[in-house]
């Protein structure tokens, strides 16, 4: 079992600004009930890179695709292997036309409730690596040490410092490792990293679009003058309140009850029109 956060992960999803990623965003939510090679066939693709002319896309991109939104719980598949979208999958494809910065927290809250019920260790194929004393919220635990130290992080906190954290009552000195590194301006303080090699920046990219739900309630650091991500000032109140919601861990019979049980957590209002 791993003792650190998983980071074999490369896709990645963003609901703003508009992108090829939220183009294949929308296929998936609004292919509810849909087997996976017929959503394979509407995901966005460069025929002419195929090697075959005509050729479908890799059923990775699916398989891919599927993992992402299932981990904040938009998606899963049921007993058929049929996709199925979840109330907060749903309300994110009503909501994709319209968003925009100024209105992100709207629909930020109700991700952010289910971020914060999110397992470390759940029954999802990834989720079983972890041992059983793998007890920790992982996104409410990066708002957590965001929002102590100044709402921003660098991906050397996490990869060295946030990846490692296993139980809720490691945060504190994660944050305090973190402290001393900023003030020292020695990174090595922190310990050895979690990922290494070329790819490490895209993996660690995957965990913070999870945390901010696709860029709505946490800045790519691309957009930050030091390279820092950093909390949305528009959202920084709704993680504060969130983050301080305290969820029983708990063990899941399937994947399927772990999803439901994310999108529930959203507490999404029903839709009456």
């Amino acid at each position: 079992m791993v003792e650190t956060w998983h980071c074999a992960f490369r896709s990645t999803f963003r609901l703003l600004p508009r992108s090829e990623q939220s183009l294949q965003l929308g296929v998936f939510l609004s292919s509810d009930g849909q087997a996976p090679e017929a959503i394979l066939t509407k995901l966005p693709y460069a025929s002419e890179r195929a090697e075959t002319p005509g050729e479908l896309p890799d059923p990775k991109r699916y398989r891919d695709g599927r993992q992402l939104l299932r981990t904040v719980g938009l998606v899963y598949e049921d007993s058929d292997g049929r996709l199925r979208v979840t109330e907060l999958g749903r309300a994110l494809l009503r909501w994709l036309p319209h968003l925009t910065k100024e209105n992100a927290p709207v629909l930020g809250r109700h991700a952010a409730l289910a971020l914060a019920a999110c397992q470390l260790r759940n029954p999802t194929g990834e989720g079983k690596r972890y041992a059983n004393e793998v007890v920790v919220f992982p996104f409410r635990t990066i708002w957590q040490i965001m929002l102590t130290l100044g709402g921003r992080i660098y991906s050397d906190e996490l990869n060295r410092a946030v990846f490692k954290i296993t139980r809720e009552d490691q945060v504190g000195a994660a944050i305090e490792t973190i402290r001393q590194a900023r003030s020292s301006g020695d990174v090595s303080k922190m310990g050895p990293e979690t990922v290494e090699g070329s790819a490490k920046n895209d993996r660690i990219l995957v965990w913070m679009a999870w945390a901010s739900f696709g860029w709505l309630l946490i800045r790519d650091k691309s957009e930050s003058t030091d390279g820092s991500y950093t909390v949305n000032p528009k959202c920084r109140q709704l993680l504060y309140e969130i983050s301080r919601i305290r969820h029983r861990h708990r063990d899941f019979s399937n994947e399927i009850a772990y999803v439901k049980y994310l999108a529930q957590c959203a507490a999404i209002p029903p839709d009456v029109r």
